[in-house]
């Protein structure tokens, strides 16, 4: 299956996870970064997290600017940051948000 296609199929897939009632959002968290990866958007899942830890970095406590420092880690590590300071700040619900919206802004970028 040619990339564009499966695309497609990972865009249509997260249409339907826009549910505000959603009582484990870690799970789906979790797949929608890895399903990012597999469709080779590793940029946008590099964003969506350093975006939320640079939003929250003063309520977290993380005294790095993010976007410099980045680079540093790979993305794996920083997704278990941004995990791990959600589930102690109690912003889960925040991080999913943030990856939903993105999700749906990249939706309609390519049905445009």
């Amino acid at each position: 299956m040619s990339v564009f296609l499966k695309r497609n199929e990972y865009l249509k897939m997260f249409q339907t996870l826009n549910h505000n009632k959603i009582r484990f959002q870690t799970p789906l968290i979790l797949r929608m970064f890895g399903a990012l990866n597999k469709i080779n958007m590793r940029n946008e899942n590099r964003y969506i997290i350093c975006n939320f830890l640079d939003q929250y970095s003063d309520k977290i406590g993380l005294n790095i600017d993010i976007y410099e420092s980045n680079n540093n880690k790979s993305l794996n590590q920083l997704l278990l940051l941004a995990l791990n300071k959600a589930k102690e700040f109690n912003l889960v619900e925040v991080l999913y948000n943030e990856y939903i919206n993105s999700i749906n802004a990249i939706n309609t970028k390519k049905s445009i």
